[in-house]
């Protein structure tokens, strides 16, 4: 009888989390973080994600803290607290015993956002501040569909606080323009509109004879540095693509940090 009701009760259990397992993140997220940004997505172009991994790069080598960028597609019917609680978590962000992780973590389906901080992050960034990043920093992009520069602004946001807090130099490596007002045109005379239309045929012809002089000079040494021209081209292209094969390797994990659920969420 008792090993009976032991099995039902392991029934039971197992019944009522096979829901909660089904209801993971779209795209799933991976068991551990492949790099600092994970575009499931894919709303960051891909220039300005190279130059996000860059700048996160760099906060760890400089300060040990680890942030880590993660959007997915669609929560799946859970909250985005949960998502981005359980991903922390598990992929430990932080070094063990500073706890100094950060998660940002953008859901496009449901229009949802949350930073989650672990322990050691919650007194340099505060439930409020972060509030206030997201709101000032990430929304405003995001209603007008730019992800990718909202992620990038709150990232800056968030970089110029840590570095003031560990008193470093962080270049950042995200360029990025903000809003900024249009500034109006002034009329055209209609007359330099014509001279310019002149003095854009004759532009346009005197190219066209530059390329056909050019061409007429090149062809009488073409055969003598065809072979040079070749061996260059094939060493240029040897070097740069083993140089592409190393950079794009990634040893990122996290360090064995936790978070007590600490941070900010918010929608647009």
């Amino acid at each position: 009888m008792v090993l009976r009701s032991g099995l039902r009760c392991a029934v039971l259990f197992l019944l009522m989390m096979v829901p909660a397992m089904l209801r993971a993140a779209t795209p799933p997220v991976p068991s551990s973080p492949p790099e600092r940004v994970i575009d499931l997505a894919n709303i960051i172009e891909p220039a300005l994600e190279a130059q996000l991994v860059s700048a996160l790069r760099e906060l760890e080598e400089k300060t040990t803290a680890q942030m880590v960028v993660l959007t997915i597609s669609s929560l799946d019917g859970e909250t985005i607290e949960t998502v981005s609680l359980r991903t922390f978590m598990q992929w430990k962000l932080g070094q063990k015993g500073k706890d100094n992780g950060l998660l940002l973590t953008v859901a496009l389906k449901e229009r949802k956002y949350r930073f989650e901080a672990g322990y050691g992050l919650e007194s340099v960034l505060p439930d409020s501040l972060l509030g206030s990043i997201g709101r000032e920093k990430l929304v405003p992009f995001f209603k007008e569909g730019k992800y990718g520069e909202g992620i990038a602004a709150a990232t800056k946001e968030v970089l110029a606080v840590l570095a003031k807090n560990y008193n470093v130099q962080l270049g950042g490596g995200i360029p990025l323009q903000l809003h900024r007002p249009a500034i109006p045109s002034a009329p055209v005379d209609p007359l330099w509109n014509a001279i310019g239309g002149v003095l854009f045929i004759v532009g346009i012809l005197l190219l066209f004879v530059v390329v056909i002089t050019c061409a007429a000079r090149a062809t009488h040494g073409s055969s003598s540095s065809s072979s040079n021209d070749s061996s260059w081209s094939s060493s240029d292209s040897s070097s740069s693509s083993s140089s592409d094969d190393s950079s794009s390797s990634s040893d990122f994990s996290g360090g064995g940090g936790e978070s007590g659920g600490g941070g900010a969420s918010g929608s647009w």
